[in-house]
């Protein structure tokens, strides 16, 4: 099983607040669309990331 490196909480706290802040600029119009859904998906991938890292691997188990 493939193991992960640990990603600090910061990771998480960064993509998790850069995902609302381009979320509510997208919305109010003060940048553009695809600019903003560029953003968001750079910042999903993060919390992704992070989640991921977060997860036990199967050696743990053992």
């Amino acid at each position: 099983m493939t193991k992960y490196a640990p990603l600090p909480q910061s990771i998480l706290l960064m993509g998790l607040m850069g995902f609302l802040i381009s979320a509510i600029f997208t919305y109010s119009g003060s940048i553009g669309l695809s600019w903003g859904f560029s953003f968001m998906i750079v910042f999903i991938v993060m919390i992704i990331a992070s989640f991921v890292s977060m997860a036990p691997s199967y050696d743990d188990f053992r």
